[in-house]
Formats: C-alpha cells, structure tokens, sequence
C-alpha cells in the first residue's frame, strides 16, 4: 500500500558510505521518535518556564514602579510623519510592548509565531483596509514577527458609556479597556492624527495603525469592544476556530481599521453612524459612538453584516444588549466569558449626565486586574482625559489594577 505521505520512507531508510540503501532498525525510529516527542516536550516545558520568568519579571516591575512619580502619557504629533514616523520615533516603546504581548518565546514557539503573523498579513492584504501598506513599513522598522498578528487581536474586555454630560450640553464618552498584558497601560500615547474630514486625537500605541479610543473635537468620540463569541461557549477553541474562520474566508474591513478610516473621512456624528453601521466588518464588533449635541449618544451592535443601534443613554460591556441577531448568535443574548456584562453596565449607567471626579466611576466590577486604560471624552467641549492602568501586585489585597500614569488633561486646540 502506498504511504500517505513521503515522510515515513525518508525515515526508514537511509544510505550507508558505499551508497548502498541501509535500513533503519525499529529500535531506531522509536528512539528517534522519542527524540522527537521529547524535543517538543522540553520546549512545551522551556516556553512555560520562560513565560513565567517573564511575569516574575513584570512582578518585579510593578513593585519597583510603586515608589516612583508616575510617568507623563506622551502626545505625539502624526499629522506630518503619519504613523510610521511615529513607531519610529517610539521604536523601543514599540519593542517593549511587542514584548509585554508576546513574551519570551522557544525556537519552536517563535516559528509558530512566524507562521501565525504570515497568516495574520495574507488576511489582511486581502481585506478593504487602506492601512496595510503602512503596516507592513512598521513591522520592517520592528524586524521582528507579531505586528501583523496584534494589529488584528480582538480578546479585550471592555465597558463604555454613552450619555448626557452632567451640564446636558454636550455628550460625554466614558470608556475602560481590559487586556491581560503588562505594560499597555504604562505605555499607552494620544497620537494627534489629520484626515479628509479634520483632525483627532487617537489614544493608542506605538506601532498601531487602527483606532481603539478616539475622539475628533467639534465632531465626534467613539469606541470599540468585543463582542462575544460566535458559538454556544466562548471558550480559546471557541476563539481560534472564529479566527481561523476569518483569516480564511473574510475580506471585509478590521474594525478597529474602519474606526480609523470613520475618523478621517466622516465630518459629523449621523455620517460616522452611518458609516459604522452599514460597512461590512470581518468579525462581530460594538461601537460606542458620541457626538457634540446631548441628544447624538448610541451604542452599535455589529455581526458581520447586521446592525443592532440603541440612541439616547446607552452602555456597553462585552455582550448583546440591544441586538437579537439569529444563527449561531440564537441563546447568547449577554453572554460573555466573565459572566460580569450586566454588573460592568449598571456600574457605569450610574454616571449618565452626573459629574463626578475624573475616573470616579473606575470602580469595581469595572476595575479589574486586566484594566490598563479609562478615557473620558466630550468632543463638544474638546475635553479628553486619559489615565493608563497596571495589575497591582498578586500580594496586594484586593489584586486589581491601579494607575500607571499620571493624568492626561487634553483641551483643544491644543497648545
């Protein structure tokens, strides 16, 4: 019978000096095979090994970071230099976060990395972003594989709020981003950023070429979350299939892309809505969306054709509020992985068209340990304030998650 594939005959046989063939006794190929198992054993091993010294690491750091002031958020002007200019400009940051979301990785991890950002880079040549030129010039500046594979992670937990300010003459963003890596809060920027319909401020990182958080003065502010998982469990498996299934078949726009481009292109609140809500997307996506007027507050619900809006008052956490999409989406109305959507959305209704000390309202349940960013925005106003976020450490009672940086108070125009 003929193998299934060629590999078997290489290992059994093998040439002896006279270039006769020589065959390979079973004691052979199962030491060999041994060899093989354990090799990727050990390095299973080593890789746990190595990201465990980098928590102790990050431990370490924390722990030193409490006796110092807290750092300032860099503003980095982009509108001449673009985005490129400024991951080269803020290229060891770039490197210290490409580190902090990677980590230390074995020669047999790195290859599936290599093989993964390949993947992540073939997808996105394929999609409608006018951003991947771009990024392929940062990740030339990075020399190293996974820009392409973090500028399309999608596992954040968020909660955001869209409502009256407490004067009901302007709208008010209030926004947190939870992500389990280290650094991101210490080392989050404001990018000042120009397109077609105006200037904004994109609260970001260096080597990002998407829109997470933004805000456009005179114009408008908005957001992205998660949204949960297409499946009946939202569990990893559940996670890489939806992935793989996007990398494969998808060739509709990023979100965090369309973000951008909607931050570019759309001159007021109804046209980003608009645009938000009709455009394709390659995977399940809610946008918080505000605009200079009290009445312009919404929250987006996005499959990746469907669209779900709610005006007035509206929250977002991690799951459907407001949307019943049918399909695989039938049953997970408010799902989520942490099982705390509700809990994060009643927390931050509370603060609809109330004042308060800035970030008063980052509290539990929306403080957690994997909060590294919280925003409030009121583009009527031209107001943003940004503080980033650390995991305090695991001795500390409660182990949640405390400010990284100093407070960031932008008022437009800017000096």
């Amino acid at each position: 019978m003929k193998p299934p594939f060629s590999l078997p005959i290489v290992a059994n046989m093998a040439t002896s000096g006279s270039g006769a063939p020589k065959r390979f006794t079973r004691r052979a190929v199962l030491l060999g095979s041994l060899f093989l198992g354990g090799a990727a054993g050990g390095s299973t091993l080593h890789q746990s090994w190595l990201s465990q010294q980098d928590e102790d690491r990050a431990e370490r750091a924390h722990i030193m970071d409490r006796h110092r002031p807290l750092p300032i958020i860099p503003v980095y002007d982009a509108r001449a230099t673009g985005l490129v200019g400024h991951a080269r400009a803020r290229l060891p940051q770039m490197l210290q976060l490409r580190q902090a979301c990677i980590g230390s990785l074995t020669p047999i991890f790195r290859v599936g990395l290599r093989a993964a950002d390949s993947l992540a880079l073939s997808w996105l040549r394929r999609t409608r972003s006018p951003y991947v030129a771009e990024l392929e010039s940062i990740a030339a500046l990075a020399d190293e594989p996974g820009i392409f594979l973090l500028n399309t992670s999608y596992e954040w937990g968020c909660t955001a709020l869209a409502a009256p300010s407490a004067a009901r003459n302007s709208a008010r963003l209030l926004r947190t981003l939870d992500w389990p890596y280290d650094g991101l809060g210490r080392l989050v920027e404001v990018v000042r950023q120009m397109g077609p319909a105006g200037e904004f401020l994109n609260v970001t990182w260096p080597g990002a070429v998407g829109v997470l958080t933004g805000m456009a003065p005179g114009r408008f502010a908005a957001s992205i979350n998660q949204a949960p998982a297409r499946g009946k469990e939202e569990d990893k498996w559940t996670a890489a299939h939806n992935t793989l299934q996007t990398f494969e078949h998808s060739d509709a726009w990023p979100a965090m892309h369309l973000l951008r481009h909607v931050f570019e292109a759309a001159a007021t609140f109804e046209q980003a809505k608009q645009i938000l809500e009709r455009t394709p997307l390659m995977a399940p996506t809610i946008f918080t969306l505000i605009g200079v007027s009290p009445r312009e507050t919404c929250v987006i619900e996005r499959t990746e054709t469907e669209h779900a809006s709610h005006t007035g008052v509206s929250s977002a956490a991690n799951g459907w509020k407001y949307g019943h999409f049918p399909g695989d989406w039938a049953g997970l109305h408010d799902a989520d992985a942490r099982g705390d959507n509700e809990g994060r959305r009643r927390a931050i209704e509370r603060y609809a068209a109330r004042g308060s000390a800035p970030f008063a309202w980052v509290a539990e349940p929306i403080l957690n340990s994997f909060t590294r960013l919280a925003i409030e925005a009121d583009p009527h106003k031209g107001s943003l304030i940004v503080r980033g976020y650390e995991a305090t450490p695991a001795d500390d009672e409660p182990n949640e998650a405390g400010p990284a940086t100093a407070d960031l108070h932008l008022q437009w125009p800017l000096a």
